[in-house]
Formats: structure tokens, C-alpha cells, sequence
């Protein structure tokens, strides 16, 4: 049952793989010496019937995170736009005349 393991992982893995044709899949199947049980499996996209032949349970997880919505809109509020700083530019340009003077 290695073999299965192991050619489900190269189908994940290899683009060209997932999207080629039945046949083509089969070849790769045949390539790899996967069972025949699990090879119509696979090529019938029988996920039940290859997971009982591998005697596995489909393996499920979920993560959520907390939505904190009341937090953000408070943020939201608390923020305004900020003005561009003229003091910079201000300072900028009365060096560039005092520049230009010397």
C-alpha cells in the first residue's frame, strides 16, 4: 500500500499529474505498481473505496479565529486622517534659499 501513498503524493505534487487524462493517469498508475483495486479507486475518484482499502478515516481539521468587529470599528473611529506636515516642507524650502543666498 506504500505505492499508493507514495503515487497520491507525486499526484499532488506534479501539475502535468493532476491535470493529465485517465489514460495518462493510468499509465502513471500502472508505472508506480498500484494495486488494481486502488488504481480503479483512484481513477473512478472513488475517495471512499480508497480510503477503506487503505484502512484510513479521512482526516478533517478546522481552526477558527475570533472576528473582533466591535474592536476594529472602534479603531476605525478613534483614527483621522492626518494632515501633511508643512513645518518639513516649510524647512526644507528656507534651506534651499539659504542655499541659493551663500
Amino acid at each position: 500500500m506504500s505505492s499508493v501513498i507514495e503515487f497520491l503524493e507525486r499526484l499532488g505534487a506534479d501539475a502535468h499529474l493532476r491535470q493529465a487524462t485517465k489514460e495518462e493517469v493510468a499509465l502513471a498508475l500502472a508505472d508506480a505498481c498500484v494495486e488494481a483495486t486502488a488504481s480503479e479507486a483512484i481513477l473512478s475518484g472513488q475517495s471512499e473505496a480508497l480510503y477503506a482499502l487503505l484502512k484510513r478515516a479521512p482526516m478533517v481539521c478546522v481552526q477558527t479565529v475570533p472576528h473582533k468587529e466591535d474592536e476594529e470599528e472602534e479603531e476605525d473611529e478613534d483614527e483621522q486622517p492626518k494632515s501633511p506636515d508643512k513645518s518639513a516642507s516649510r524647512s526644507f524650502i528656507g534651506a534651499r534659499a539659504l542655499a541659493e543666498t551663500a
